[in-house]
């Protein structure tokens, strides 16, 4: 199986996922509970962005932008359930939009930025094809 060189890695979504997984290692020897939520948070969020992220970069920038706005919508609107639904046994909560919005967020932000740091694509020269004999 070849991967196309041009194909972005999910590199910055599996150092986050890194970073997370450190965090959530300090929080519990530490004990602090605010730093253990959101490591789970950012690990949840980057694993899932380093799944989607490969797909999403072959986007046009605009359609990248638009899953960006789409994921914060979808974040705002499961944090909201979430907190709202916080002591109710609920088993599917609009609260669990709060993750793949997450994801979803994360993956086209990071997108955005590396797509403008990549130099565009330019063809190469043609070929000189005269006859030197």
């Amino acid at each position: 199986m070849t991967v196309d060189p041009s194909q972005r890695q999910p590199v910055p979504e599996l150092a986050l996922l890194l970073i997370g997984g450190s965090m959530f290692f300090v929080a519990t020897v530490v004990k602090w509970d605010a730093l253990f939520i959101a490591s789970i948070f950012l690990c949840v969020f980057a694993g899932f962005a380093a799944l989607i992220s490969t797909r999403l970069s072959r986007q046009s920038r605009r359609t990248i932008a638009l899953a960006t706005v789409a994921g914060v919508v979808l974040t705002g609107v499961g944090a909201v359930h979430m907190v709202k639904d916080a002591s109710e046994p609920v088993i599917f909560s609009l609260g669990l939009l709060l993750y793949p919005g997450g994801s979803l967020a994360l993956s086209g932000f990071i997108n955005l930025v590396s797509s403008r740091r990549r130099k565009p694509r330019s063809n190469p020269p043609p070929a000189d094809f005269t006859d030197r004999t």
